[in-house]
């Protein structure tokens, strides 16, 4: 009964609403048990889309093609605190081809929506919604609830060395980490970015901290190179959190093994693997740094 229950708590209700000025795309009327709007409170909340971001909390992230911002929304005596993503169309032929294919807030969405239903910690998605122009994507818009904490590489950066603490917190972070990999690449999923910090910690304390995946834009699903992709975001990780005084070998051990346990990689192959992941997350650490040096 209680896995039943389990999987009725991530499973998320789907539904398809549009907006005018020619917006469409799809709500979450419920997700992790319990329903944020109706949807009729969504097409009140999505009637204008473009004023979306006005009367934002907090701005993260405004640039030509993107804006990122944090907003509490309320409609019907409900409420909640939401991460808002805007994409719009840029300029040059990368970005003419990529118009080609779904809006990214779509991806997203339907990237946080296979996640919840796996079982793995991601940010709750809230509604997506695009519109085109000329048949090409002109701007699309993702909403996902707020994750309250630190991206996991300021976390690491601000816990303390020397401590019985510090040991504990990053042994529960390792292993939730190595969970949430293994569980993507189990389902033929993989992180194209999957540094320190497009992660959160959430709770407060050793024994309640929860990383959760928030940063979907690199979200993909393989159809070949399966093994490659998750050597990838293995040692892509393994370079976002090195120069942290924090974080010893031995901890990258520790996450390395993690995986192999949770993904079954075979003991007699565990060795050099981990060999060739710490060369490449150390020559990707050492580029990063001369890039940085030089500007």
């Amino acid at each position: 009964m209680q896995d039943v229950e389990d999987l009725l708590g991530r499973l998320v209700e789907i539904s398809e609403v549009k907006a005018s000025g020619g917006w469409r795309g799809w709500i979450a009327v419920r997700a992790a048990g319990k329903e944020r709007f109706t949807k009729s409170q969504w097409e009140a909340l999505l009637a204008e889309p473009e004023k979306l971001f006005e009367g934002a909390e907090r701005t993260i992230k405004s640039g030509e093609c993107n804006k990122v911002v944090v907003k509490y929304l309320a409609v019907g005596g409900r409420g909640v605190k939401a991460v808002l993503k805007e994409h719009r169309r840029g300029r040059g032929v990368r970005e003419f081809f990529r118009s080609l294919g779904a809006p990214r807030a779509m991806r997203n969405f339907i990237a946080a929506v296979k996640i919840s239903q796996y079982g793995l910690p991601v940010a709750a998605p809230l509604a997506a919604v695009h519109r085109s122009r000329f048949l090409f994507c002109g701007e699309s818009i993702y909403i996902s609830e707020y994750v309250d904490g630190a991206n996991l590489h300021k976390f690491l950066q601000d816990l303390r060395v020397d401590n019985e603490e510090r040991h504990r917190t990053i042994k529960r972070l390792t292993g939730q980490m190595a969970e949430i990999l293994a569980g993507l690449h189990e389902r033929g999923m993989f992180h194209r970015d999957a540094k320190a910090t497009n992660f959160i910690v959430s709770g407060d304390g050793p024994n309640n901290y929860r990383v959760v995946l928030t940063d979907l834009d690199g979200i993909k699903q393989y159809s070949a190179g399966g093994e490659e992709h998750q050597k990838r975001a293995l040692w892509r990780l393994g370079a976002s959190v090195m120069g942290i005084a924090s974080v010893s070998r031995t901890d990258y051990v520790r996450m390395f093994r993690a995986y192999c346990d949770v993904a079954d990689i075979p003991t007699d192959q565990r060795r050099g693997l981990f060999r060739e992941l710490m060369a490449k997350a150390l020559a990707k650490y050492e580029g990063n740094r001369q890039n940085q040096n030089s500007q």
